[in-house]
């Protein structure tokens, strides 16, 4: 996708989008007035409505435009940053229907011209909405799908701002649709050795990458982890990336992303229909890499430490089984109560051992937890949890600003308890609830146990990060959940 501003609208291009507030009575009579009056009429006879959202399209006689597409943008007092990616996804959706490539817009100006919204936040909407909509995943298609768009976009008021808005969000969204690539990729490729490789890239004068093998990871006592990844050929891998943007003296930030390459749920087996799309189950760290990849991009002034325990959940004969007893890295015993919970055991030691080995001021751990947080939101929001408010607060801060969004559950007294084991320290499962109600809340509880220090958030992104279908600039399947929350919460 490549995106150029201008100070005009471009004349040459295949398709004029055009915006329309509901209030906007000329209907660019000023522009066209043929235009104007067919708008008129498909208003008055209701074939255009002007609900936010809505599109109408035709050709302007006489006119280099192969289509003009006319969307309206609702009322002007309802207009937000998000309503913006929206809109831009209808050109990009337009023009893969209409098998064209190439577009120039208003729209951008139309909304500067409200000075409701900052122009570097409608440049950064802007480039996002239109860089993650134009995402597709056919490299195993004979066929493939037109992606390679190109606009030409009538700047904001502010041009520096806007083109400064512009290039972040192209940043951020392109972050975005590499962790989709990662997390759509089949399994047989995305192995935890590929994500090293995919980590070894990122090396450079701010980025170090370590990576913890096998054999270290026996010799340091990640029990849990090694757990976890018994019945694999693939060796576990614990990687650590450290970006040093920021001052030599500033904490680092710890963002910890579950790498289940493949769950198949081990003995504990997920029954036929709820594996195949397990390949997701990395999603966490696709979003770590994301996230490196974007601040470094953006030369952001912080200090970030990625964090990724990396391996598979699958059979064989030296597999983990329920009722093993399992030490973990800070001491804790753990009975395995379900070979499934896998995601908690290689979080716990991924805490634990980072946060006594690289002390960092917050942790921040995304994993595609439990099935209990899609139960409770869906799939438009991941639940955070955590031990500290106002990291929480700025997290969901952040949320509403991307729009890749968290809502609180809550980690009550009375919960606290529900993971503690009958012969162990802990059960990987609740021993209080069995029915499994508060699950998503009970694996927040899991975590909490091996946290000690650190200003802490668990997010759940189970729902979020793998869609079961598209909506606006969000395709089915992979979403990239986490890179832009995450990166608008380094920005801020």
């Amino acid at each position: 996708m490549k995106i150029v501003v201008s100070d005009n609208l471009e004349i040459k291009q295949e398709v004029l989008a055009l915006g329309l507030f509901e209030d906007y009575k000329d209907y660019y009579s000023k522009f066209n007035k043929e235009l104007s009056e067919e708008l008129k009429d498909a208003i008055d006879k209701k074939t255009f409505e002007m609900d936010f959202g809505k599109t109408y399209s035709t050709k302007i006689p006489n006119s280099s435009y192969k289509r003009v597409l006319v969307i309206s943008l609702g009322k002007k007092n309802e207009l937000t940053v998000d309503r913006i990616r929206r809109v831009m996804s209808k050109i990009i959706g337009y023009l893969r229907a209409a098998k064209l490539t190439k577009f120039t817009t208003n729209i951008p100006h139309m909304i500067s011209e409200t000075k409701k919204l900052d122009d570097s936040d409608i440049g950064m909407a802007t480039s996002e909405g239109l860089v993650l909509s134009s995402y597709v995943f056919d490299r195993y298609k004979s066929k493939k799908d037109n992606n390679d768009f190109f606009g030409i976009i009538k700047s904001a008021l502010d041009k520096t701002k806007f083109q400064d808005g512009i290039n972040k969000g192209t940043i951020i969204a392109d972050a975005t649709n590499y962790a989709k690539d990662l997390v759509n990729e089949p399994s047989i490729v995305v192995t935890p050795e590929f994500i090293e490789k995919e980590a070894k890239k990122l090396v450079g004068p701010k980025i170090k990458v370590k990576v913890m093998d096998k054999k270290e990871l026996e010799q340091k006592g990640l029990n849990a982890f090694l757990a976890v990844s018994l019945g694999s050929d693939h060796p576990p891998k614990l990687i650590f990336i450290e970006y040093s943007g920021g001052g030599p003296k500033d904490k680092f930030t710890a963002i910890i992303g579950k790498g289940i390459t493949f769950d198949s749920g081990g003995y504990d087996i997920k029954p036929s229909g709820a594996m195949d799309d397990m390949k997701c189950d990395m999603s966490g760290a696709a979003a770590v890499l994301g996230t490196i990849i974007a601040s470094s991009a953006l030369g952001l002034k912080r200090n970030i430490l990625g964090v990724i325990p990396t391996c598979e959940n699958l059979i064989n004969g030296s597999a983990y089984k329920p009722g093993d007893i399992i030490k973990v890295y800070n001491g804790k015993t753990v009975e395995i109560k379900n070979t499934d919970a896998e995601g908690r055991l290689i979080l716990a030691d991924a805490l634990s051992f980072t946060e006594k080995n690289y002390s960092p001021e917050k942790m921040i751990d995304l994993a595609t937890l439990t099935g209990g947080a899609i139960v409770a939101l869906g799939y438009y929001a991941s639940a955070i949890m955590g031990n500290n408010d106002a990291l929480s607060k700025e997290l969901i801060d952040a949320g509403d600003k991307s729009f890749d969004r968290l809502w609180p559950l809550p980690m009550f007294e009375e919960y606290m308890d529900n993971m503690d084991g009958d012969i162990s320290d802990l059960a990987n499962m609740a021993t209080k609830n069995k029915d499994r109600t508060a699950s998503a809340i009970t694996g927040a509880v899991f975590l909490s146990k091996f946290v000690e220090k650190a200003a802490w958030a668990h997010i759940d992104i189970a729902g979020p990060a793998y869609l079961a279908e598209a909506r606006d600039y969000n395709q089915k399947y992979a979403s990239g959940c986490g890179v832009r929350l995450l990166t608008y919460y380094f920005m801020k």
